[in-house]
């Protein structure tokens, strides 16, 4: 996916997030944007028993519900993009998905995307975030995936390191408004963390000030 799609709000629950991670890895990235105008290959099949590999499920009928209840919910969700502009801030809302199909006794569900997502997801050359399937096999917390692909964006290398405004993490991450620099800290960031360094990521968070306030936080980090 493009590193505007790794830093942007996504609005999915770890369900959907799931959905649609499955679909956008049997898309091929290298195809023209052209290719994708035609609905039957922006549709995606994704099966009960790849659900519950990548959300490590021990049982399929499981897999089958939250497909279900996946379905129910994600034609609602938009990916939110924020520009800054000569005139000001520009936000951008794109719907994930064009319409989903559950099939019911099928252990399946079809997903397409619609013809505004696709420019994200395939025609890549640059300024990409690409990471493998199964290393999210199992993650629990929407919060720790974010991160991961945050975190991924901003180096393809091993290791990297990067300050970033509380602010923008906030809205990445989606955060409830409700929740004060030092909540978001030991309540959202640090849990997600802790999740990764159990999946041998090695992540270091250190915040920073601007008068009183926490304005900024710099990770550094090291990818297992």
């Amino acid at each position: 996916m493009k590193n505007t799609i790794a830093r942007a709000a996504q609005s999915l629950g770890l369900t959907e997030k799931r959905i649609i991670t499955l679909g956008i890895s049997k898309i091929d990235s290298r195809q023209s944007k052209t290719v994708y105008k035609d609905e039957t290959k922006r549709t995606i099949t994704i099966t009960a028993s790849e659900y519950q590999t990548i959300a490590n499920l021990k049982r399929e009928l499981d897999a089958y519900k939250e497909l279900q209840a996946g379905t129910e919910k994600i034609g609602k969700k938009q990916l939110t993009i924020k520009t800054e502009t000569m005139r000001g801030k520009k936000i951008t809302r794109i719907n994930w998905i064009e319409q989903a199909t559950y099939e019911q006794g099928r252990g399946k569900i079809k997903i397409c995307f619609t013809t505004k997502i696709m420019p994200y997801l395939c025609a890549i050359e640059n300024r990409f975030t690409t990471y493998k399937i199964n290393d999210t096999a199992g993650i629990k917390s929407i919060y720790a995936w974010r991160l991961m692909e945050f975190l991924i964006s901003w180096s393809a290398k091993k290791e990297g390191q990067r300050t970033i405004p509380i602010k923008n993490i906030q809205e990445m991450l989606e955060i409830p408004t409700s929740y004060e620099t030092g909540g978001t800290i030991a309540r959202i960031i640090k849990p997600a963390i802790n999740e990764l360094e159990k999946r041998n990521w090695k992540i270091k968070c250190e915040t920073e000030k601007t008068g009183r306030k926490i304005s900024h936080i710099t990770f550094t980090w090291r990818k297992p």
